[in-house]
């Protein structure tokens, strides 16, 4: 049964990717409108995590075995200090950004200039304050959904079903999948989330709990959102018709 699952959840990733990849060239070359794809990104999210909880209780997979439940420490010390102090470094460094992006100009108008190259970036990232918000529920829903199905749910199966498979294997397996779900974002993309899944899936072990991934995941993303400037939607219309087209990031 479990491996009938895993092998559902690996088509459905590869589709999943697939079909992110293709909708992202289209909205690079068509110029649309981030704010009419963040809606749809959170359905595609909920309505997979929800399936994912749906069948693991028909099929006696209860949500401590998902990874709700408390927080505990089973692994050696020093697996668990050097997990526990890098996702610390990445909790700093989400909200520095936050905060540099809230108080400096400077801070905003650096990451504009970094980010106007990027084609993929630019038709991702918000700007008004409507995007901004929904930004911020895309974060949350990416943070609950991604930790439950990549996290919770493979992590699950991976140690179900190859019961003595080192840990650095699940680290390994799970981080890649990770961030060949994010193609769209180029290989470079591919290799920076794959890193980030990697340490997600080190700190989902080392604290035994989901918890803690989920709120490091969402405020990871949730900096993103604050990387531009405020405008308005006239002035974000005109932004995007003055740009580019680059769409090297996904070769």
């Amino acid at each position: 049964m479990y491996i009938a699952l895993l092998i559902i959840l690996l088509v459905f990733m590869l589709s999943a990717t697939i079909r992110t990849a293709l909708r992202m060239k289209d909205a690079v070359k068509t110029g649309k409108k981030p704010s009419k794809r963040y809606s749809r990104m959170m359905v595609w999210m909920w309505g997979p995590a929800i399936a994912v909880i749906i069948i693991s209780l028909l099929v006696g997979i209860n949500l401590a075995d998902l990874g709700f439940r408390a927080i505990s420490f089973n692994y050696n010390i020093w697996f668990t200090v050097v997990t526990l102090i890098i996702s610390g470094l990445m909790l700093i460094s989400s909200l520095r950004t936050i905060i540099l992006s809230l108080t400096c100009k400077k801070f905003r108008e650096k990451m504009k200039s970094e980010l106007e190259s990027d084609g993929v970036a630019q038709n991702i990232l918000p700007r008004t304050k409507k995007e901004k918000r929904q930004y911020v529920l895309l974060s949350f829903s990416s943070g609950i959904c991604e930790e439950l199905i990549y996290r919770g749910f493979m992590v699950f199966l991976l140690q179900s079903i190859f019961l003595e498979t080192p840990i650095f294997i699940i680290v390994l397996i799970t981080g890649v999948l990770f961030g060949l779900g994010h193609l769209y974002q180029g290989w470079q993309g591919v290799i920076q989330t794959g890193v980030v899944g990697a340490i997600f899936v080190c700190l989902f072990l080392v604290t035994n709990s989901l918890i803690p991934v989920m709120a490091l995941h969402f405020i990871t993303n949730a900096s993103d959102a604050f990387y531009l400037s405020e405008e308005n939607e006239n002035e974000q219309g005109a932004f995007q018709h003055e740009q580019p087209i680059n769409t090297a990031t996904e070769e």
